[in-house]
């Protein structure tokens, strides 16, 4: 027996279930079009993860598209450029209502539990903003995200002007 996959958009689903012999448990969903919501950034863990206040409690979020370097979590050293990394997003965001967009194209949450979501600050996307900067790297996890083309040109222009890790990390 071979494996198939079932995975649609919401809007699919429903039609799939008439059409094909996926049951409903074998069908995962991802949203059709992005969901929009303002919360608080009530802490910045690293250069990519951020905690938010929400209505309904604390929330962790992933920045999508930007990998930076990791700060480490064993009493070990930091990668380079970890906590300037860090302090960027914190300057940037902390304290501030930002916006969070679901990607239609990723997953709701990661392996860890976050939620993963586009995070923008007065309309400008963290993530771009960050790379642009120099404080981490474009990062596709699986599927290319939606403003790919965009972080890839804020990398192009970070590394062409040396700027933060660019500039020191080896």
């Amino acid at each position: 027996m071979t494996a198939r996959s079932c995975t649609l958009t919401i809007a699919a689903a429903a039609v799939a279930l008439a059409l094909t012999s996926c049951t409903p448990a074998e069908i995962s969903t991802t949203p059709a079009t992005s969901t929009v919501a303002t919360v608080v950034a009530v802490a910045v863990v690293d250069g990519d993860t951020i905690d938010v206040q929400t209505s309904t409690g604390e929330e962790r979020v992933r920045l999508i598209g930007i990998d930076t370097p990791e700060i480490s979590r064993d009493g070990g050293a930091d990668d380079c450029y970890a906590q300037e990394a860090r302090t960027y997003l914190d300057q940037l965001v902390y304290g501030h209502d930002v916006e969070l967009v679901s990607d239609p194209t990723q997953a709701d949450t990661d392996r860890y539990g976050r939620l993963l979501r586009h995070v923008l600050i007065d309309g400008q996307s963290a993530a771009q903003l960050a790379i642009e900067a120099g404080a981490g790297t474009e990062y596709t996890y699986d599927t290319p995200y939606d403003r790919r083309s965009d972080h890839l040109a804020a990398q192009d222009r970070a590394q062409d002007a040396s700027a933060g890790l660019w500039s020191v990390c080896p």
